[in-house]
């Protein structure tokens, strides 16, 4: 996929859409136009102009001087118009009750930044009125339709606005740049490796001889007063000593998501258990949709999950001679997580909070470049007081678009001590691979560490999604994703290879993490996948140059958007 001069089309839209919204809800009187500021010049474009564009395709005089100004070829002001015009499916009252939520408000907090009231205070409150007025319209939430709700006329700082969408653009070359960097990595290092025919190997993409049983236990914990309830992924038949792996969900998630995966493990001889994590799960997201809630989830759910593993390794450990025939090994355990069960798995490995290193990323302008910030951010809430999560019986961590990056920072990080394995998506816009998985990829120490990328993962399956956010990401330009069943095929694959390796304990797994898997497993797909082991040539070609096209982009306040690290050896 294809995303440069997305940023600059962003402005184009933000400025005559999302930004138009700011001052609904305050004087009663209709908006006569949109103010744009580029220092000491100051331009405005007619309601009524933008109406007629998306009618005719016409650009009038006041219009045209703002398309010169920011300098939109003809492709691009017909793709204004189209923006303008085309209808979001979302419905209204959830909308509102999400840009009431701590999310909500963190994220109008940024955009009213540049998005202004006339004088020229931070427009997040209009914004949000705005918004809620549209999306509840019976016409619907489109941007002209937001422009044509407006009771008061706003305006852009164009030169704030135009630093956003170029650094917008230089994250997108430098995750262009990097997956580039990675597929040459895997062919180089594949070329280096002793040549190994998989087609006489076992296929680990194929189910295991083991019928497999799903078994739920409904738990209490009594000193925190917490219910929850966990599946527990088995083969129907014990052959031994079964390997265990606790994989934690994502945010708004359930451990029903992961039964087919882990049922791949499972035909395997690996016990998966999925706990649920009350006030991060599904069943949260219910109750904010029903007004019952205020968030998406719940603050303590830092503190929460975490401990909620460590609840059931212990809930494992009390049912396993009752329930399991003592056939669980419970002293040396896998552990894993997708997106904010990636944060909950590291935590239990031993990843540390680091609130100077958050707080340090959470003060710099328009960190949502990093859309997973959103949440991370939120840690800052807790008492700040050090917080000690690890379980001694966990000696592996699998990670899958993992949220890590700030709420650790690389000190946080550097204190896993078990192998890793850290698996990202090219099209991830919740966990952004190169702020969430490239960039921290060194700041782990241990020696035994994976990097894998998917082309096409784009964080969930799209069709798990509710039809508004759905539409909303297909609708983006040129975006093309892998079919779930290819994301599925090299998640059982490599998750396999990993669990079968560190929790297992096979040593003939390890012919599977290799690059040359990886290159063989893609070979007749169009969306590959990639992956390289910790090395010196890792760190250098791939994360170093990163780490400068990061430190190059320049927001407004001329910062970058992420702190300068020192790689580990500096």
């Amino acid at each position: 996929m294809t995303w440069q001069g997305v940023g600059r089309q962003a402005l184009a839209l933000g400025g005559l859409s999302l930004g138009a919204t700011l001052l609904v809800g305050l004087p009663v009187q209709a908006a006569e136009a949109i103010f744009f500021r580029y220092g000491l010049a100051e331009r405005s474009v007619s309601t009524r102009s933008l109406e007629t564009l998306v009618e005719t395709g016409q650009l009038t005089d006041d219009l045209a001087s703002y398309v010169n100004l920011v300098g939109l070829t003809e492709a691009e002001v017909e793709q204004l118009r189209q923006n303008l015009d085309r209808p979001l499916e979302v419905d209204g009252v959830l909308l509102s009750r999400f840009l009431y939520s701590n999310l909500g408000e963190e994220l109008l907090e940024q955009v009213g930044a540049i998005l202004q009231t006339r004088v020229g205070d931070n427009g997040k409150l209009a914004l949000r009125a705005a918004l809620i007025q549209a999306a509840t319209s019976p016409e619907g939430l489109s941007a002209i339709n937001v422009v044509r709700s407006l009771p008061t006329d706003m305006q852009i700082n164009v030169r704030d606005a135009l630093a956003v969408a170029d650094a917008v653009e230089g994250v997108v070359k430098a995750t262009n740049d990097s997956i580039i960097q990675l597929a040459e990595l895997t062919t180089q290092a594949s070329a280096q490796e002793s040549p190994i025919d998989y087609a006489n190997l076992a296929d680990l993409t194929a189910p295991g001889p083991a019928q497999v049983q799903i078994q739920r236990f409904n738990l209490t914990d009594t000193q925190r007063q917490r219910q929850l309830y966990m599946d527990v992924v088995r083969p129907r038949q014990w052959r031994g000593q079964a390997p265990v792996m606790v994989f934690s969900h994502g945010l708004s998630s359930s451990p029903e998501a992961r039964h087919q995966w882990a049922s791949h493990l499972a035909s395997h001889g690996i016990v998966v258990v999925l706990p649920q994590h009350p006030g991060s799960d599904t069943q949260q997201v219910a109750e904010f949709q029903m007004g019952l809630s205020a968030n998406v989830f719940e603050l303590q759910e830092f503190i929460d999950r975490p401990l909620d593993i460590t609840f059931v390794l212990d809930e494992l450990e009390r049912l396993n001679s009752t329930e399991f025939d003592g056939r669980l090994n419970l002293e040396q355990v896998g552990v894993g997580g997708h997106s904010f069960g990636g944060y909950t798995a590291l935590a239990v490995a031993g990843a540390e909070l680091n609130f100077d290193y958050l707080q340090e990323v959470c003060s710099r302008s328009f960190i949502y470049l990093n859309t997973s910030l959103l949440l991370q951010c939120q840690a800052l809430e807790l008492p700040r007081q050090p917080y000690s999560f690890r379980d001694p019986r966990i000696n592996s961590v699998l990670l899958v678009n993992p949220v890590n990056s700030s709420v650790f920072g690389p000190e946080g990080l550097a204190a896993v001590k078990v192998p890793v394995m850290v698996i990202a998506g090219s099209h991830d816009p919740a966990t952004p691979a190169v702020f969430e998985q490239f960039r921290t990829f060194p700041w782990y120490t241990t020696e035994s560490r994976s990097l894998a990328l998917i082309e096409g993962q784009a964080h969930v399956d799209l069709s798990a999604l509710d039809a508004g956010l759905s539409n909303l990401l297909l609708s983006l330009p040129g975006l093309t994703l892998a079919a779930p069943e290819v994301v599925d095929r090299y998640l059982n694959a490599l998750s396999l290879a990993f669990v079968g390796r560190y929790v297992a304990r096979r040593p003939e797994y390890s012919l599977y993490l290799r690059s040359g898997y990886a290159a063989y497993l893609s070979q007749n797909e169009p969306f590959k996948l990639f992956m390289v082991n910790a090395g010196i040539e890792v760190d250098q070609e791939l994360v170093e140059p990163l780490e400068n096209q990061l430190q190059e982009l320049v927001l407004p306040n001329g910062s970058s958007p992420v702190p300068a690290v020192e790689q580990p050896g500096e």
